[in-house]
């Protein structure tokens, strides 16, 4: 198979919280060296592009760079980019950076907010959650980082941006707009950073990782170390199924093709 890029997400793929799933580290480098453009694409928004790239190479040694890192608080700071509207973040210090990066000034009250862009907040209290409704009630738009109910760690399922969102949602009844995989926000900003030749996408959330394909030509590949650890009916159906990232590098390594499982 040409080199081409491998859009790769981290939480349950690359790592589960500080520990490195086996053959992974392996994969990517062996991947890089073959001449193949990784991306390493998260929904998780609580880090910048850099802290992402540290943790990477501490967890598992591979040499991540930042600027191979999306986060979904990057897609987040795009949807706001043109109107740079004043941001009451409810979530991590990745959103923060990702916002005042784009120009973006972030606030910390409710009366000066014109959008409040909502993410993983693991530090959360009433009070916090109690501006961000306040802010969307008085008009400000509402933006989710990502939906992820949960997120997978070495010590199970953990709530997720998503389950933070949907407590601002039900609070005001608005409906958040979503950056982060698989909308449009995420795919456009992947699209600006790949290079010529096949695109896989691997990931272990079919309706968010390899949801970000449909519509497109990329292919997708769910690996089952995260979220997802049988294929049951997984929708969208992926082009491969693989035990984990290891063996989704030797097929594409080996030229492999086709739907089918390892």
């Amino acid at each position: 198979m040409t080199p081409g890029n491998l859009i790769c997400d981290l939480d349950g793929v690359v790592y589960l919280g500080r520990e490195p799933i086996p053959g992974s580290a392996r994969a990517l480098e062996d991947l890089t060296a073959a001449g193949w453009n990784i991306l390493m694409c998260t929904n998780n928004s609580t880090r910048s592009p850099a802290e992402v790239a540290d943790r990477v190479r501490e967890i598992t040694g591979f040499q991540a760079r930042a600027e191979s890192i999306l986060t979904s608080a990057q897609a987040a700071a795009s949807i706001l980019v043109d109107t740079k509207p004043r941001c009451f973040v409810l979530g991590g210090s990745g959103i923060v950076e990702a916002l005042k990066a784009a120009g973006i000034p972030v606030v910390e009250s409710a009366e000066e907010a014109g959008a409040v862009v909502v993410g993983l907040a693991t530090d959360l209290t009433y009070a916090w959650l109690r501006e961000a409704v306040t802010a969307v009630f008085n008009g400000a738009r509402l933006i989710a980082t990502n939906l992820d109910s949960t997120y997978p760690t070495e010590h199970g399922l953990w709530p997720g941006g998503g389950a933070i969102v949907a407590a601002v949602e039900a609070a005001t009844g608005v409906i958040a707009e979503p950056a982060g995989k698989p909308w449009p926000p995420m795919r456009d900003l992947v699209t600006t950073h790949l290079m010529p030749g096949p695109v896989w996408i691997a990931g272990d959330r079919p309706h968010t990782d390899l949801a970000l394909a449909e519509g497109t030509s990329w292919k997708s590949a769910l690996v089952l170390t995260g979220v997802t650890t049988e294929v049951g009916s997984a929708s969208p159906t992926p082009d491969l199924v693989a035990p984990d990232l290891a063996a989704v590098g030797r097929f594409l390594l080996e030229q492999g093709g086709g739907d089918e499982r390892l």
